[in-house]
Formats: C-alpha cells, sequence, structure tokens
C-alpha cells in the first residue's frame, strides 16, 4: 500500500513541475534580465536557468560539424597548395642551376678541346713550312753547286792562252750556264728532243741536230738561234728534276721497260720528272751517285726494271730475268711470271714498306702522280686495291695498278696460295692479281671517275686536265704531247 501511495505523490510531482515549465515557457519575455535576483530562487529557479538553453536538434550539429569539416578541408588545402608551390619553385631552382652549371662545363670544355685543336693545327703548319723551306733551300744549294762545277768545267774547257804582254785589252772567256728545270730554256730543250726532232728532223736543216743528239747540243743550237732565253751551255751532265717535297699519301711506283721506244719514255720521264718520276715519298736523305758527281743525285721514289742494265740520267734500271711474255686467253700480253718475279723483289725489299700505296704503271701509261694522290688518300692504311675500269665488267687494268701497303702485305704472305689456285700462265698480270687478291680477302675499291683514261675503256681524251692516267702513248713523242697537252 505504502508503495502505490509513493507512487501517486510522484505523479502529482511531476505534474506540478511540468505546468511550471510550461508556464516559464509562456512568459519568457516576461523574465527578469537577471536571473539571480529574481524572487523565488530556488529550485525552482535552478530549474528555470536550466530551461533558458532552446532544444537543439541532431541535423542542426550535422550541419555544424559539416561547415566546420568544409573550413578546415579549404583551409588545408589552401596551405598544402601554397606549400606544394615553394616546393616545386625550389625544385625548379635546383634543376635550373643544375643545367646551367653543367652548360657552363660543357662550353669550357667545348673551348678547351677548340684551343688544344687550334694549337696542333698551327704547329703542323708551321712544321709544313718549315719543311718546305728546308727542301726548297736544299734543291736550290744543289742546283748552285752543280751549276758552279757546270761553270767551272766550261770555263776550264774554253779557257785560252794569256794575251800577250802588248795586248790593250782581252776579250774575257764566254759566260755559260746549263739550263735547269723550270727554266724556259730547259723547257725548250726536253720539247726539241722529244717531240721537233722525232717528228720533224728535216726542219733543222744542217744544224747537224738529229734524234741521237744529247741536250747539250740542242741548247747549244738554241743558244747559237736566240731562242728560248737559252744561253751557252756548260759541260758536265745535263740536269735533271729533283725530287718533288715530301706529300701525303706517300707513293711508291715502278714500272717494267724492255729496250727501244718503252725506254724512251723511262728517259724523258726521267728528264721531265713526269709519270712515275714524279711520285714522292721520303726515305732520308738523298742517295748519291757519288761525292764528285753531285748532278746524278737521286732518291728512291721509284724503280724502273728491265733485262738491260741502263743508266738513266744517273739511275740504274734494276735486273729481273727476261721481260718476255706470251699472249693470254683474252688476247694481251700473258706476263704474270714477269711481274710475279718483280713483286716478290720489291715485296723482299725494305723500300716498299715506307710508303701508303705502291702503284705499277706501264712505260706507255702518263700517269699524274699529284692526281692519284688526291684519289686514293681516304683509303690510306686500308686493305684494299683499285678499280679502275667498268665498261665490260668491273676490272683493274693493268696501265695503272693501284694497291694500299696493307694488300701488298697479304700478297707477300699469301702468294702462294695464288700461284696454285689460278691459271696465272694464261692470264695477264692485272688480272692474276685482281682475282688473287679478292681471293685473299683484300678489298676492291671501284674508282671510275677520272682515274686511268684508257683507249681500250673510257678513251683517250689528253684534253681531260684532270685525269689521273691516259694510256696507251707508246710513241715517245706522242707521250709528251699528250702529257703536255693535260698539264
Amino acid at each position: 500500500m505504502a508503495n502505490v501511495k509513493d507512487l501517486e505523490v510522484s505523479e502529482r510531482e511531476s505534474s506540478d513541475v511540468g505546468s511550471s515549465m510550461a508556464l516559464l515557457a509562456v512568459r519568457e519575455d516576461t523574465w527578469p534580465e537577471n536571473l539571480s535576483e529574481a524572487p523565488g530562487s530556488g529550485p525552482v529557479a535552478v530549474m528555470n536557468s536550466r530551461s533558458l538553453f532552446k532544444p537543439v536538434t541532431l541535423f542542426q550539429v550535422g550541419a555544424l560539424l559539416a561547415l566546420v569539416g568544409i573550413v578546415v578541408v579549404v583551409v588545408y588545402g589552401r596551405v598544402a597548395s601554397v606549400a606544394g608551390a615553394a616546393h616545386s619553385q625550389d625544385i625548379g631552382h635546383r634543376l635550373n642551376a643544375d643545367a646551367l652549371a653543367d652548360a657552363r662545363a660543357k662550353a669550357a670544355a667545348a673551348e678547351a678541346a677548340a684551343a688544344a685543336l687550334n694549337a696542333k693545327n698551327a704547329r703542323i703548319a708551321a712544321e709544313a713550312k718549315k719543311h718546305a723551306k728546308e727542301v726548297a733551300a736544299k734543291n736550290k744549294a744543289i742546283a748552285a753547286k752543280a751549276a758552279a762545277k757546270n761553270h767551272a768545267k766550261g770555263s776550264a774547257g774554253s779557257a785560252s792562252p794569256a794575251p800577250a804582254a802588248h795586248a790593250n785589252s782581252s776579250a774575257a772567256a764566254p759566260e755559260c750556264h746549263t739550263a735547269n728545270p723550270g727554266e724556259p730554256c730547259y723547257g725548250s730543250v726536253l720539247w726539241h728532243k722529244w717531240i721537233g726532232l722525232v717528228e720533224s728532223p728535216q726542219t733543222y736543216g744542217d744544224s747537224g741536230l738529229s734524234r741521237e743528239s744529247n741536250r747539250h747540243a740542242i741548247q747549244e743550237w738554241l743558244w747559237k738561234t736566240k731562242q728560248s732565253q737559252c744561253q751557252k751551255p756548260c759541260g758536265g751532265a745535263y740536269p735533271v728534276p729533283t725530287a718533288a717535297p715530301k706529300a701525303s699519301p706517300l707513293l711508291y711506283c715502278f714500272s717494267v721497260a724492255r729496250g727501244g721506244p718503252e725506254m724512251d719514255s723511262m728517259f724523258m720521264q726521267r728528264q721531265s720528272g713526269t709519270g712515275i718520276f714524279g711520285c714522292n715519298g721520303f726515305l732520308g736523305e738523298p742517295l748519291m751517285a757519288s761525292e764528285e758527281n753531285m748532278e746524278n743525285i737521286i732518291v728512291v721514289l721509284f724503280d724502273v726494271y728491265s733485262d738491260q742494265s741502263i743508266n738513266i740520267d744517273g739511275y740504274m734500271t734494276k735486273l729481273i730475268p727476261s721481260t718476255t711474255a706470251g699472249v693470254s686467253v683474252d688476247g694481251w700480253a700473258a706476263n704474270s711470271q714477269v711481274f710475279m718475279k718483280t713483286w716478290m723483289d720489291i715485296l723482299y725489299g725494305n723500300i716498299w714498306y715506307n710508303y701508303d700505296f705502291i702503284a705499277k704503271v706501264d712505260p706507255d701509261a702518263i700517269l699524274f702522280a699529284d692526281r692519284l694522290r688526291w684519289h686514293v688518300q681516304s683509303h690510306t692504311g686500308q686493305n684494299v686495291f683499285f678499280l679502275n675500269c667498268a665498261v665490260h665488267a668491273p676490272a683493274m687494268y693493268g696501265a695503272v695498278e693501284v694497291f694500299s701497303k696493307s694488300s701488298m702485305g697479304s700478297y707477300k704472305a699469301q702468294h702462294a696460295r695464288c700461284q696454285s689456285s689460278l691459271p696465272f700462265w694464261a692470264w695477264g698480270e692485272d688480272r692474276f692479281m685482281q682475282e688473287c687478291l679478292k681471293m685473299l680477302g683484300v678489298v676492291p675499291i671501284s674508282d671510275y671517275t677520272n682515274n686511268v683514261r684508257d683507249a681500250r675503256c673510257w678513251g683517250s681524251d689528253c684534253g681531260n686536265k684532270g685525269a689521273v692516267a691516259f694510256h696507251p702513248f707508246k710513241a715517245v713523242n706522242s707521250w709528251y704531247r699528250c702529257y703536255l697537252a693535260s698539264s
């Protein structure tokens, strides 16, 4: 029973409290500004102070939290953006600085390399200029010494008895001067020697000159007839051109010549400094026939092989057993064995190895050595040989055959393979060398532009001023005419 009563009292109190709270909510506009000073500040007053706070819904709380989150995100994003931009700018500055430093380093290295190259080029040019001056001075000294000796010999030969004591005056001995290469008189002597007296000997009348006349006699006739600025020649050997200065690449040239027209051509080439005698290189000091014979100075830049021992104005031919050749299967000379012997003589010597290229030149081929040098220079140091005609098929025609030093080393080491495998007895030597070197792995270089102008291939137009060689010109006068026309 007590419990029931207690419950009734609680319900009544709760009802009274609720009524009071509702009344307070209705009359809130009548609340005093300071509740603490209001009358009846008891438990009911405390309850009324708590009721000052309006009820807040869950939606309003969520909206507030969302707004706070948005603000936080915006602020954080802005801060992150500013920080990222600063970081990116810092990285950019670093990269730009690194690139600038690298570019400056490369520029400095390039400038240093250019300076080194310029210094090297200047040194090479100075050395070349010095060498050219030395060669010119040496040639001048040689020519002066030879001229002085010729003058002394001429003066001694033309000396006359001392004049009588009563004579008021005496005629001085006539001056003499033997023409030197490069002088107008020297060129005129050669023209009459190798063209005029060969083609029209009758036009010289009673001068006493003939096809066999030497250059002294021809110069004396020119002096007497007052031609080409010629003076009375002195005694002694007639001068021949000295070797040309060193040039690159170095060429060693040789011919195999028989007596007769071929040997006439070798004499003419020697006296004019043309053909194989225009090939130049350097093997040290000039070789002298003797200390007393300065006019016979020679430098080993060329060789003439023959079955006869002949003195070609101070140069002695090199002997080979025989130059006799049969007929090949293609109708030309079956001369492989002749040249196989010659090649072995050359390759077992020690001259050819000092040169970059070796050229075998027929006596009736007109060679311009400087033009050949330009053709082969880009292949210096390579294992090659050169094809010079392609009218019928790519081939190396034998008028001028050019081989690199390396290719000749291959032939020297393995020529026995070729001799045992190829029918050399039935071939010309040019075909044998071509097929042999190909078999040994030497690379053939096709060079048909302004190389050898052969009547059997491209034709022989002597008016061409760029061709390496012309062929064939067996008569010495036609050889020299063609040379002069192309020069």
